[in-house]
């Protein structure tokens, strides 16, 4: 069977790779919340991913280099095209990886990313050479969704509502760079997140303070097939932490996806972030996987 490749180029070609990622399991990385990392930046420019297809035009594979996260998010669909699929998307990453080292001017280890009960996976990457472990790592908190404690009040001049669509994003950005510490997010990323077909602005929450502006940030992704959801990013500014706007953004999202048939919910921070940690627990999130970071030098340091 003949596979062919194309550079992905953003928004004409999400449809279809979409499409590919929904038939994945859901222990492959970012089944449900992948609508919000192929709306980032880098991936709009046709360089850092790429999709492959059979000879009947169906996408039988992709891979991105997502700069944001070091990772390389790839999906192979499983079958009689896996193999050849394999082979020509790995060649592809590495040519990349290549590529990015000589632009900047040095190398760096190139990552991906397993859960740790996905044993095909792993054994996959490693066969590619993914033999580094990283010191970063997630944890998979689920929460079963059958029963869900009430959504706290907020202090008076506070609110808790859905984002008000593209006339907000310039907003959010801002909150989300002050949230994360990091200058990735802009108001186009945002923006482009709102048009991807699995969005939902139900799902998609901040708290505003008195002056109506965000000051925490919720969006969840929900699969009604599935019956499950995804917590996907959540965040509060520095100045307003400490008074439970996390866990009231959690439980409204819970009780929201349940609302919609979920029968269960997951959130996947980082390893050593403590607070969000304590926050999922004290919702009653159970800690059930560890997602990890295997990777590769494509040039060797000197």
């Amino acid at each position: 069977m003949i596979i062919t490749g194309y550079p992905f180029c953003g928004e004409p070609d999400l449809p279809r790779v979409l499409a590919l990622i929904q038939r994945m399991p859901l222990a492959c990385r970012h089944a449900l919340d992948f609508p919000w990392r192929l709306s980032s930046p880098a991936i709009q420019e046709g360089r850092d991913a790429a999709f492959w297809e059979d000879e009947n035009g169906r996408v039988v594979g992709f891979a991105a280099w997502q700069i944001y996260w070091a990772a390389l998010d790839f999906y192979i669909l499983p079958g009689p095209t896996a193999k050849q699929v394999e082979a020509k998307l790995f060649s592809w990453a590495e040519a990349r990886f290549r590529e990015l080292d000589n632009e900047r001017g040095r190398p760096l280890p190139y990552w991906v990313e397993c859960r740790d009960d996905d044993y095909e996976r792993l054994q996959l990457v490693k066969a590619q050479g993914f033999m580094l472990e990283d010191d970063d790592s997630y944890v998979l908190f689920q929460h079963a969704l059958d029963k869900l404690a009430p959504i706290p009040m907020l202090a008076e001049g506070f609110t808790l509502r859905p984002l008000l669509g593209e006339q907000e994003v310039a907003a959010y950005a801002e909150l989300h760079r002050l949230a994360f510490e990091s200058a990735s997010m802009n108001s186009a990323w945002r923006a482009r997140s709102l048009r991807t077909p699995q969005y939902r602005a139900e799902l998609d929450l901040v708290i505003s303070g008195p002056d109506g502006s965000p000051v925490a940030f919720c969006v969840g992704w929900f699969n009604p097939e599935r019956q499950v959801a995804q917590i996907e990013p959540i965040g509060v500014h520095h100045d307003f932490r400490r008074r439970g706007f996390a866990r009231t953004l959690l439980l409204e999202i819970l009780h929201r996806v349940k609302s919609l048939g979920a029968v269960s919910a997951f959130i996947e921070p980082f390893a050593d972030n403590v607070p969000i940690h304590a926050t999922c627990e004290a919702v009653d999130f159970r800690r059930i996987h560890t997602i990890r970071r295997l990777g590769k030098w494509l040039t060797q340091p000197v």
